[in-house]
């Protein structure tokens, strides 16, 4: 049995090693968290930016592709985004610390890939949640690499 632990950056996000076991509340919870945080972290970048990353994972595209054409459409805007992007992972260390905490006693016995499928499917069914549902798909991608 694993400890359920929340790890979120703007280039990875796991859901891992995760008695209190799991239930699908506990990952509607944990999603709604997840995305509280990074909409409350995330008020910095530019709805052209969000919107970008957003339509990139729906759309099957290059994410970086995508965040590059808009930083290069105004290059004064683009790095006021740039910096909101790196301010974004700052802040999200410090949230995933109180959200490993909140969720320190939750368990599970399932592998690391379901729980973040379970996660990612949360963050997909709620509105509002399509930013941080589209960087947490990113990192997932990311890991596996």
């Amino acid at each position: 049995m694993k400890k359920l632990i929340l790890l979120l950056s703007i280039s990875s996000a796991v859901l891992v090693t995760s008695c209190n076991m799991a239930s699908d509340a506990d990952y509607e919870a944990m999603a709604k968290d997840m995305c509280d945080c990074v909409n409350k972290s995330s008020t910095g970048i530019s709805d052209d930016m969000k919107n970008a990353i957003i339509q990139s994972e729906k759309d099957g595209t290059d994410m970086e592709k995508a965040m590059t054409a808009v930083l290069m459409k105004d290059l004064e805007k683009g790095m006021a985004d740039a910096q909101a992007m790196q301010e974004l992972g700052t802040e999200m260390q410090s949230c995933s610390k109180d959200l490993e905490k909140k969720y320190d006693q939750v368990y599970t016995s399932e592998s690391e890939d379901e729980v973040i499928k379970k996660i990612l499917n949360a963050l997909k069914a709620k509105d509002g949640c399509e930013f941080t549902y589209a960087i947490m798909k990113m990192g997932a991608k990311e890991m596996k690499k």
